[in-house]
């Protein structure tokens, strides 16, 4: 069992059995390596849980403006230009990612919480702080 990877930048293959390392890399640096091992990881974990074939909160891809997310069957996008905390995060960190109830997800390792609602319709929830006295 394998995965292969492509990007803008190269492609890599990483063996999944008998356990996840790196088989052939053609052109990607080391974080962007780390980066993918910590994705194939944090999938593997998670798609291993008590009898479950998929997670329930997955990050699927990264890119320069944002992450797609996939949840029970939807794919949503986080965009960096509206969850600016995101951008710049570590690869393992940014991939682990909960969904603690029905429309509520959690970066552990971040100590990001976000409301679904909030991925699927950011306009509704403006970054705006307003100063007082």
């Amino acid at each position: 069992m394998h995965v292969h990877v492509t990007c803008p930048d190269g492609e890599a293959k990483f063996w999944r059995e008998p356990g996840i390392e790196l088989a052939q890399n053609h052109g990607l640096d080391e974080r962007r390596l780390r980066f993918i091992e910590a994705l194939i990881r944090n999938h593997e974990q998670q798609s291993g849980l008590a009898g479950s074939t998929t997670s329930r909160a997955e990050v699927k891809a990264v890119t320069n403006d944002g992450f797609s997310l996939a949840l029970e069957g939807e794919e949503l996008f986080v965009s960096f230009a509206d969850f600016p905390w995101f951008k710049g995060a570590p690869g393992p960190k940014l991939v682990h990612v909960e969904l603690l109830h029905p429309g509520h997800l959690y970066w552990p390792e971040l100590d990001i919480d976000l409301a679904v609602e909030s991925i699927r319709s950011p306009e509704r929830f403006p970054l705006i702080s307003k100063r007082t006295g």
